[in-house]
């Protein structure tokens, strides 16, 4: 009888009381694995056996979400840029990654300026925002309201107004 109990309990999706209940591992934030995926690619040595298990372990190979990713890469780009120490697989990474990056901008100089170009193009908004360029015209108190006011009137055809009609656009 317990067989035909167990078997309809998979069928129908239900479940005696009397079944020992299953215990489940709390789910952590993709914060929580992306530190610790950190910690472990930034102090563990790239010939240590047990790095690819524990990494997998921390995260499995099908479980990134862009989330995650982007919560590693924000993680790599604060170590890189404050100068962190790091272990001996991230710093052979960051080498590797920096000289395939020099030798691909040597081999293909044009398809890197136009990626150069892309990337001034979606960043062009912010900087114009930043600069003081707004979508109201200068931001006061900004390096535009200042370069204003050396002008006084602006003449026609002047590269600020060509950037504050950008920033105008740009900033809607």
């Amino acid at each position: 009888m317990d067989i035909i109990h167990s078997v309809l309990s998979c069928l129908t999706g239900s479940s005696s009381e009397n079944e020992p209940k299953v215990k489940t591992t709390p789910t952590r934030s993709e914060k929580d694995l992306a530190s610790e995926f950190l910690t472990t690619l930034l102090t563990t040595d790239t010939t240590d056996p047990s790095l690819k298990k524990s990494l997998d372990e921390t995260i499995h190979p099908t479980s990134w979400t862009s989330t995650l990713a982007q919560a590693i890469l924000h993680g790599l780009e604060n170590a890189i840029t404050s100068g962190k120490t790091m272990g001996k697989a991230a710093a052979d990474a960051l080498v590797k990654a920096t000289h395939e990056a020099y030798d691909f901008a040597k081999e293909h100089p044009i398809y890197t300026t136009i990626l150069a170009l892309g990337v001034l193009v979606v960043m062009a908004p912010w900087v114009l925002e930043v600069l003081g360029f707004g979508a109201l015209g200068p931001i006061e108190g900004s390096f535009a309201a200042y370069w204003q006011s050396l002008y006084g009137d602006v003449p026609a055809g002047a590269v600020f107004g060509y950037l504050q009609r950008m920033g105008m656009v740009w900033g809607r």
